[in-house]
């Protein structure tokens, strides 16, 4: 949002407003200032319950978008942390056409559809472009899943959010934005009799139901099969929230998580599922005891969203041991998730839960 904001592409405004709604949000506003150097953007807070609004998300679930009249264009785009770099495209692709007067897209990049035409109506995805009068469409389900085909707009219908089942994206958990081009989900399996080599490298062998087995990372001599070793250390370097139990805890799936990177077996994929739910619940059970992030609004709720991540990460690593592979891919696109969830969610409770006593 400060790169839009910097820029000269959008005339437009734009806001990151702290809606803790009591004097405390001051300084998770100047946190976030700092974390996320909002130095061209508008960076406020609400101070006071009788002045939170009525309407909305926490930025986590998507942008809030606006026209020059005030009118609401998007009540929500598509969350970052399921989508990716999709969600920005998802942004994009709006101001693009309030800025220039032109129609809003009928559906957005980082958006869910389905084909409505024929021989694969009803097969769902995601959109990953808008050109024109064209859609690049990702496959998420069908004979095609995995793979990105090109469609008229006016074959892909959007979904609503109850047709996802949840927020913008459905949950797809797509890996690094790179849903439509063979590695959507980062461990897409596919055609029986693959090699292991192949699904080593690049995480998706095509459109089937292989399981290949007895896959060595150590015997896979291409790039995409490894994990760089730097990445892996940036990656479990978590700060600490300030509660013990939570930073013991986070340096316990850590520890879990290296092991995966290094065997990428399903049994080390099966304990740091474990070891993650466990740390969930234990996270969970403070946020109630100790009313973290509780609102009226369940939008605007830092305890709902945050929850919600848990599930969506767990759910993931629950569909990669359905399908019985570990690749570098689906690894290093987790590895990147518990960063980006104990850096950016975890650390939002930091001051509070301290505050409170929490240990």
């Amino acid at each position: 949002m400060n790169s839009w904001a910097a820029g000269a592409t959008y005339d437009c405004n734009f806001l990151c407003i702290c809606v803790l709604g009591d004097r405390s949000a001051y300084g998770l506003c100047k946190e976030m200032s700092t974390q996320m150097k909002l130095t061209h953007c508008v960076n406020g807070f609400v101070a006071s319950p009788s002045d939170m609004p009525t309407y909305g998300q926490l930025g986590c679930q998507g942008f809030i978008v606006l026209d020059k009249e005030h009118n609401v264009v998007s009540e929500g785009t598509t969350p970052f942390m399921q989508v990716r770099a999709l969600a920005f495209q998802h942004v994009e692709a709006l101001l693009d056409a309030i800025c220039n007067n032109t129609p809003i897209p009928s559906i957005c990049p980082g958006e869910m559809g389905e084909i409505i035409g024929p021989e694969l109506t009803g097969c769902r995805g995601v959109c990953i472009k808008v050109h024109k009068e064209k859609v690049d469409f990702g496959f998420m389900d069908g004979p095609h899943q995995g793979k990105m085909m090109s469609f008229h707009q006016s074959m892909v219908r959007r979904l609503s959010l109850d047709e996802e089942g949840g927020g913008g994206g459905g949950g797809s958990s797509c890996g690094t934005g790179t849903c439509g081009v063979g590695t959507c989900g980062s461990g897409q399996c596919g055609d029986k009799g693959t090699s292991c080599k192949d699904v080593c490298a690049d995480g998706s062998c095509g459109s089937g139901s292989c399981k290949p087995t007895g896959c060595d990372p150590s015997s896979c001599e291409k790039p995409e099969c490894q994990i760089d070793a730097d990445f892996l250390e940036q990656s479990l370097d978590i700060a600490s929230v300030k509660v013990s139990s939570m930073d013991s805890e986070h340096a316990e799936c850590a520890k879990a998580l290296r092991v995966l990177a290094e065997k990428r077996s399903e049994e080390s994929l099966q304990d740091v599922l474990k070891c993650l739910s466990d740390h969930f619940l234990h996270e969970e059970q403070l946020f109630e005891q100790f009313g973290f992030g509780v609102h009226v609004n369940e939008k605007l709720s830092a305890k709902k969203s945050h929850t919600d991540e848990h599930h969506r990460l767990l759910d993931k690593v629950q569909k990669q041991l359905a399908r019985g592979t570990v690749p570098a891919g689906f690894v290093k696109d987790l590895l990147k998730d518990f960063h980006e969830h104990t850096s950016l969610y975890d650390m939002q409770y930091a001051d509070f839960l301290a505050s409170k006593g929490a240990s």
